[in-house]
């Protein structure tokens, strides 16, 4: 369905952007101008969403053809049910980290170019979520990664400099191999399209056709792009000291979106392209399942299990609030590696819902540790303590936040590692459920280890600052914690209405019909149907079973024969 408002979602941060660069030095509008700016994201995703929740199947997708080209020709802007959960994520998570920065970060630094820059960075990220074709997800990419580069530098320490040198130096290897990717795939099917390409894969599927020589090699490049930006095993060695640099703020707003921009894009173009290995199993009523790759999937499961656990071990043998958080980025995005690398509608979704929750409890607890950096001047376990008797309001939120985290129910984080976990133990892969709760188990040991070191320990460290001098300081950042707790507290208690939403996004991830129609029209996958009908022809497929199930084609002689 078309709907030309959603590249709004992109025109907003961009105008947004260029009118802060002609306000510089003026810090009051150029607040008033990002506070708006992000108000409108977050209201115009959610009204969009809504509208595609309320809409039948054949309805959910909506699509702009940028100057009024016809895909795969033009530019295809694309907002369907799991661009649409992320980019409201997006907008909260953006809206709480800008509006938190106003207590805690120095003049200095705001003077400049921050406003346009933190506008900027979502255009980036907007812009990647919505895109229909894998060139402009490039462009996509490199509009966050140079704002992210000179948000990385923005304060211009020592420590900054020497991480935004490795930063750099590595996301600038990944985009030229992505681009080397790109054109290789423009030159083995012609399109960079994403839905002419899940055409071409669900033609070959559907005929049971291999696909050309050297595809599983481009999706193995195409997995270490994405799995460097997304700090996947054995790629995210970049993340933690990078995070630990930057003003807290902006670390918020890095850990809560970055990494999942890169799962974003492999959840998008793994199920729907370059997972598949070109064979299919067609069910009694027509239904088409894709066959997955080997080995994408073990490449996976690998990634999933690895990122999971070692960054849990690493998380809880620190001793900074940053660093802790830091590398729990990284454990976290093992669990969404794990419901890709299952790659059933049902773990997609689960996938998709866990995003979304880690998006916005993630930016939470570094907002929570900024706070308590003004308390004590430090986020040195050792020498915080007893901050439950100076600011019991902070610890609360804190604690929501940590135990959503965790995924302790009924909080958000408990519903999608159920599912992940739960379809894992399903489709054989027990021994990534074992490694999931687990990492679960040691998640709470590290956040327990925050709360009683920082907060319940009796013995109260030395104050840099008197509680009320922070509260008064600090107005704004509780705001945006407040605001994104409940954020995380609706996920939760209200988890059955967005995970409808999620639901639905696993199963156009899964079956690739409606997305494809959507951008290229009704007759695009026409021809899918027709060799479909000609293998049940050919194979005529049996009943299905009491249960509604039929996994194979059953010739009825065959089926007769002793």
């Amino acid at each position: 369905m078309t709907d030309h408002r959603i590249i709004l979602l992109c025109v907003i941060p961009l105008a947004a952007g260029l009118i802060s660069i002609a306000l510089i030095n003026r810090k009051a509008l150029s607040r008033l101008v990002g506070i708006l700016s992000y108000t409108l994201m977050l209201g115009l995703s959610l009204s969009l969403l809504l509208k595609i929740t309320a809409a039948p199947d054949s309805e959910s997708i909506l699509v702009s053809q940028m100057g009024g080209w016809t895909a795969p020709f033009g530019i295809s802007i694309v907002f369907d049910s799991l661009s649409g959960l992320l980019i409201c994520a997006a907008a909260a998570v953006g809206l709480g980290a800008y509006v938190h920065s106003f207590s805690v970060i120095s003049p200095v630094t705001e003077r400049r170019y921050y406003h346009p820059l933190m506008q900027f960075l979502m255009f980036g990220v907007n812009l990647s979520f919505l895109t229909g074709d894998l060139f402009n997800l490039f462009v996509a990419f490199e509009i966050m990664l140079m704002a992210s580069y000179a948000l990385l530098t923005i304060g211009g320490s020592k420590a900054q400099l020497s991480q935004a040198y490795k930063y750099i130096l590595l996301n600038v290897l990944a985009s030229t191999i992505f681009l080397m990717a790109a054109g290789m795939v423009y030159g083995m099917f012609g399109t960079l399209n994403i839905a002419d390409l899940a055409r071409i894969v669900a033609e070959h599927e559907a005929a049971n056709k291999e696909l050309p020589a050297g595809f599983k090699s481009l999706a193995v490049m195409f997995l270490l792009v994405f799995g460097l930006k997304g700090a996947f095993f054995p790629l995210w060695f970049w993340l933690p000291d990078t995070y630990y640099t930057v003003p807290i703020s902006i670390a918020g707003l890095f850990g809560g979106l970055l990494t999942k921009v890169g799962v974003y894009t492999v959840a998008r173009l793994f199920p729907l392209i370059f997972a598949s290995d070109g064979t299919s199993t067609i069910l009694a009523d027509g239904t088409m399942l894709g066959g997955t790759s080997p080995i994408i999937q073990t490449i996976l499961i690998v990634a999933a299990a690895f990122t999971m656990f070692l960054a849990v071990l690493g998380a809880v043998s620190q001793h900074h609030v940053r660093r802790i958080l830091s590398v729990h980025v990284i454990s976290q995005v093992g669990y969404m590696v794990f419901g890709i690398a299952v790659m059933t509608g049902n773990a997609l979704a689960g996938c998709a819902f866990y995003m979304i929750q880690h998006m916005v409890v993630k930016c939470a607890l570094f907002l929570c540790c900024g706070v308590m950096e003004k308390h004590a001047g430090t986020d040195d376990l050792d020498k915080l303590g007893g901050l439950l008797k100076r600011d019991w309001f902070l610890g609360v939120l804190f604690f929501i936040a940590a135990m959503s985290l965790v995924g302790l129910p009924p909080l958000s984080g408990f519903f999608g590692k159920m599912v992940i976990i739960r379809e894992g133990f399903f489709e054989g892969m027990w021994y990534l459920g074992v490694i999931g709760l687990v990492t679960g188990a040691i998640t709470l040991l590290s956040m327990l280890k925050i709360w009683s070191y920082g907060y319940w320990n009796p013995d109260q460290a030395p104050t840099t600052n008197k509680p009320e001098a922070v509260k008064a300081s600090c107005k704004p950042a509780y705001a945006a914690i407040t605001l994104l707790v409940v954020c995380a507290l609706f996920l939760g208690l209200g988890a059955e209405a967005v995970y409808k939403v999620a639901n639905r996004a696993g199963e156009q991830l899964d079956n690739p019909k409606h997305y494809i129609t959507a951008v290229l029209g009704d007759d695009a996958y026409a021809k899918v149907d027709e060799l479909i009908d000609e293998r049940i022809a050919q194979e005529p497929a049996g009943p299905a079973s009491a249960d509604g199930e039929s996994l194979t084609l059953v010739n009825p002689e065959e089926e007769a024969t002793p």
